[in-house]
């Protein structure tokens, strides 16, 4: 197993590594965006870090073995490791399965027949958010898919599409946004009756109807709360 680090390239689970913090997505203390001058490149990026010390390269992940890659990526991560992956052996991109969303405008074309064709049906299977939904897929696959022999990626994919057939996608609830003053004097009405900034966050969505984003929502219970935050 390998990890794609936005500060240190590609890493076998298994190697020890010093400390870090960063990322490529952007509104985070720790994106790389923020500690650089000028225009960021996350391509440019993850292409110098191949060449750092703690990495190891695309080629290493293919091996000497013949069986699936399996691939989960964020968008973000996909605009970071796709320019340099897309340049790997033939071989090794027929062994390919990646997993995310609405990941085609952040690959290269050459890549978009790898992208698995699992949808938000696989919420019916898995649920979870939509930040970890190219974890949820992948872990579907290897539990339902990859269990048998590949016979080609053709085949896989078929059995994913078998596997959502019978599924329906989620209806798509339009909640209205607030601003973080209406969105504070709703969680400070709400902790007079309630606590728990799980259950709080579920009844804003859920009973309360409105939209938030759970980083927001941790930053405003915060401050309602009396806990900080800025």
């Amino acid at each position: 197993m390998f990890v794609l680090s936005a500060g240190l390239g590609i890493v076998p689970a298994s190697r020890s590594i010093p400390v870090y913090g960063l990322t490529v997505s952007l509104g985070h203390q720790q994106s790389i965006s923020r500690k650089i001058l000028g225009k960021f490149d996350p391509a440019a990026w993850f292409a110098a870090l191949l060449r750092g010390a703690h990495s190891d390269d695309w080629k290493d992940v293919g091996g000497r073995k013949s069986g699936r890659i399996l691939v989960a990526l964020s968008r973000p991560y996909a605009e970071m490791v796709g320019a340099s992956l897309a340049m790997a052996s033939p071989k090794m991109l027929g062994r390919l399965r990646i997993f995310g969303a609405s990941l085609e405008g952040a690959l290269p074309a050459s890549l978009h027949s790898a992208i698995a064709p699992y949808d938000e049906r696989l919420n019916a299977i898995f649920p979870g958010a939509r930040s970890d939904f190219a974890q949820r897929a992948m872990l579907h696959f290897a539990r339902s898919v990859a269990v048998k022999a590949s016979r080609g990626r053709e085949d896989d994919f078929a059995a994913v599409k078998s596997a959502l057939r019978s599924l329906r996608l989620p209806e798509v609830v339009h909640r209205p946004r607030q601003t973080d003053e209406e969105l504070l004097a709703i969680i400070k009405r709400r902790l007079r009756m309630q606590s728990g900034s799980a259950h709080m966050l579920a009844a804003l969505r859920h009973e309360e109807g409105v939209a938030c984003e759970q980083s927001r929502f941790g930053r405003l219970y915060r401050i309602a709360s009396g806990k900080g935050g800025t």
